[in-house]
């Protein structure tokens, strides 16, 4: 896997970094692409339906209906997660930096830490890149620092390791067991290496070594012929269950991270680019394919699911699938893959999004940023600013051309082109006629008309480009630029005076300012801030680093930059808190509105939303429900038990808005608090680890911010959406939530209850699935449950 690779590269020089403490932590919502756009490492299929992908800053997403839609689960840590491996549907392994491992039994909802042995000085160092569990309860992992690696082995489930040899190979990044004895591992830096062990690993034996470039993966087709995949496109395969390895034909020149083998002749090989590799001969001859689109894209690791559904993962959290053995692929719906340079809104609900880097779009919300529309059939040239006077008048500044629009941007036309190939960075509008454009040659376009009739003009900066333009009112105004450029006017853009900057030849990027006195500056060598109208600009103490777009509101302040950071000030600039890394894709845009929402986006059509903690209004639902496999009717009470609810928009598509995951008492109430959601209209939706989703009631519930809103979904059976509860006692009336449905994929069926047979002639206890009645053990009252429901059809019922 590349990022193996790097993560190889990288460790060879080790390099410590302080963490920062009392960090003020806000909630940054993905909201473009969906559900996040973090790069994924690793990805895992227990069955056809459900499935695990993790990477950055500890991501990770499940699906229960075969890819077709990914819910991100609560992330294990800030770390970046590297490897993954799940035996079955609760149980599962992540490993990352610092030799943390990390185990599951519940479906990802909860993470506990594996102690890994520490024998060496820099044993806690090692990044654990692979993770291979033959069942529940033996696995193998292997780990990289420095110039060694280790394979650690456990048969216990993960609660005790032993630390096994490498025979010599010292960049080991990918494992693969084809039974308990015979293993093999593979990896390499300036060369290739496979190790392999017909011993479960008390001894292995190197048997390639440097004769291809570096390996990032390796697949067994059966006992006797394996392929391995590496860099500049090399395959090497071996008939002879690993003692020889000979390299086969490939045309192709990406890296290799990821093989994966449909039968025992057709493969397919996944790394960098917008193509593939592809074998119908058992991997001695290879194809390059294309996928049928144009974005360049790399891919971490892939999976194959028992029904031949081939699943891959990479970069900007990219998830593909194919169900037809690579004829066609399917990947997430996406608005734009451009890169955003401006946010603005019109209301707290309606505004604007543009694209400026590497591709024109325009994009629209309707709906406090939950879903976008793109404004144009096709890309077209960058743009980069953009200025609204009414909700539907406004004015767009891009490459060339000045653009307008007067139906909510449904239309825009041009009102201005230049003929000097100008590249237009800004505009603002003072009032509805009068508006101004900046950009290249230190130009100045004006219009008093409304767009009809521009007059150009010269701001006297210091350098050749002005980047970005900002009025105070209808005669004060500021241009920043290239060169350390200041320049203000007081008379409407007549006149212009140069101001000066602290720093000697700074690339200034935007400028704000939030009253006459008062203004910021962001650059490439930090931000800037003045209290008397530009008098004196003065360096902030922010976190070091080069910012693209600062903004305030009153005293609160955040600035974006081009590797993901984001900061914020709650007292006016004076003091900076760097908020924990949400993405290190760039961000070149931000907007804080007046609902107290902060917009972020950036690379890859990256849009971020946030409130302020400070000035966070939580909204509080008080749900009272109870689960049928749970309610003791004896004693009127249920097994307490963990609930994640969702507040979905009341209109379609039902967008999710927000979540909160909270413990349900023995009187079957939740305390759910939601952070994210404005006020409106709002399903409230409900899910447990083996009941059946559940919706309110038809038309869905009005939410306040800052309210709290009482709701019973146990009184009445037309309390959820559908009628879909059962009554579980007669004194007190009493409805709840179907139970049953163990692998949460919406239907109570033969599959739930195979589940359950299988863990109870197993005798399987503890806290897992398959008890459908939270006693601890998995047995015939589970079963008894489940099949019932089965055979009355029990499904999820939904708008």
């Amino acid at each position: 896997m590349i990022i193996k690779r790097l993560i190889i590269t990288l460790l060879l020089i080790v390099v410590f970094i302080p963490i920062a403490s009392s960090q003020q932590i806000d909630n940054w919502e993905w909201l473009h692409p969906k559900p996040q756009g973090n790069s994924l490492n690793a990805i895992d299929f227990v069955n056809d339906n459900i499935g695990y992908t993790a990477g950055a800053f500890g991501t990770i997403l499940k699906t229960t209906d075969g890819g077709s839609y990914w819910n991100q689960l609560i992330p294990i840590s800030n770390q970046s997660i590297l490897s993954l491996d799940f035996t079955n549907t609760e149980t599962g392994y992540a490993g990352s930096f610092n030799q943390k491992l990390s185990k599951t039994t519940d479906g990802g909802l909860s993470w506990n830490s594996l102690q890994l042995p520490v024998t060496g000085q820099f044993d806690s160092l090692y990044s654990i890149l692979d993770i291979d569990f033959l069942n529940l309860n033996v696995g193998y992992v292997v780990g990289f620092f420095s110039l060694e690696s280790k394979i650690w082995k456990t048969t216990d489930g993960g609660s005790n390791w032993t630390t096994q040899t490498t025979a010599g190979a010292n960049y080991l990044n990918t494992l693969h067991f084809i039974d308990e004895n015979n293993g093999y591992a593979a990896g390499g830096s300036l060369g290739s290496e496979i190790i392999k062990t017909t011993n479960g690993g008390s001894t292995w034996e190197l048997v390639e070594f440097y004769n291809a470039p570096a390996l990032y993966s390796l697949h067994f087709i059966d006992q006797t012929t394996g392929v391995a995949g590496g860099g500049d496109g090399r395959i090497l395969i071996s008939t002879n269950s690993g003692v020889n390895w000979n390299s086969a034909w490939c045309p192709s020149s990406m890296e290799i991270n990821s093989l994966v083998f449909i039968n025992s002749t057709t493969g397919f090989g996944f790394g960098s680019g917008d193509v593939y590799i592809k074998t119908t001969n058992g991997g001695l001859n290879w194809t390059e394919e294309e996928f049928g689109w144009t974005v360049n894209r790399l891919f971490s690791d892939a999976c194959l699911t028992p029904n031949g559904t081939i699943h891959a993962a990479g970069n900007y959290g990219i998830v593909i699938r194919s169900t037809n053995s690579g004829a066609n692929w399917q990947k997430p719906a996406s608005v734009t893959e451009n890169t955003l340079s401006e946010i603005r809104f019109v209301n707290n609900t309606t505004g604007y999004a543009l694209c400026g880097y590497g591709g024109g779009d325009i994009l629209k919300t309707t709906n406090s940023g939950q879903t976008w529309v793109s404004q144009i059939s096709s890309y077209t040239t960058p743009m980069y600013g953009l200025s609204f006077t009414d909700s539907v008048t406004g004015y767009i500044a891009g490459s060339i051309n000045l653009k307008k629009t007067t139906n909510g941007g449904t239309n825009w036309s041009n009102v201005y082109t230049s003929f000097t190939n100008e590249i237009f960075s800004d505009i603002a509008f003072t009032n509805p006629n009068t508006g101004y454009a900046v950009g290249s040659y230190g130009k100045l376009q004006k219009t008093t008309n409304a767009g009809q009739s521009w007059t150009a003009s010269t701001i006297p900066i210091s350098g050749s480009f002005i980047t970005a333009i900002c009025f105070v009112n209808e005669n004060t105004g500021y241009a920043v630029g290239d060169n350390s450029a200041i320049a203000k006017t007081t008379n409407a853009g007549v006149n212009w005076t140069t101001q000066t900057s602290p720093y000697g030849f700074a690339y200034n990027t935007s400028v704000d300012f939030v009253d006459v006195n008062t203004g910021y500056i962001s650059s490439g060598s930090g931000l800037l801030r003045t209290t008397n109208g530009g008098t004196n600009w003065i360096a902030m103490n922010a976190p070091s680093g080069g910012y693209y777009k600062v903004q305030f509101r009153n005293n609160f302040g955040y600035a974006v930059n081009s590797n993901g950071k984001i900061i914020k000030s709650m007292d006016g600039g004076t003091t900076w808190i760097e908020q924990p890394t949400v993405t290190n894709n760039g961000l070149y845009a931000l907007y804080f509105n007046t609902d107290n929402y902060v917009y972020a986006g950036g690379l890859i059509g990256t849009i971020l939303k946030t409130i302020p903690t400070e000035l966070l209004q939580v909204t509080r639902v008080d749900l009272t429900m109870f689960i049928e496999g749970f309610y003791n009717p004896s004693l009127n009470t249920q097994v307490r038990d963990t609930v994640r609810a969702y507040l979905r928009s009341a209109s379609s598509p039902y967008a999710r808005v927000d979540s909160a995951v909270a413990v349900m008492s023995e009187n079957g109430v939740l305390s759910l608090r939601f952070s994210n959601a404005s006020s409106g209209q709002y399903y409230i939706t409900v899910k447990h680890r083996n009941s059946i989703e559940t919706w309110s009631r038809a038309g869905g519930e009005n939410i306040t911010v800052g309210s709290t809103l009482n709701y019973n979904m146990s009184d009445q059976q037309n309390r959820a959406f559908g009628n879909n509860l059962k009554q579980i006692d007669n004194s007190p009336v009493r409805f709840a939530i179907f139970s049953g449905d163990v692998n949460q994929d919406g239907f109570v069926d033969g599959s739930d209850m195979s589940r359950i047979d299988n863990d109870a002639f197993n005798f399987v206890s503890g806290y897992v699935a398959s008890d459908v009645n939270g006693d601890g053990t998995v047995d015939g009252s589970d079963g008894s449950i489940t099949e019932n429901n089965s055979f009355t059809f029990v499904g999820s019922i939904k708008p």
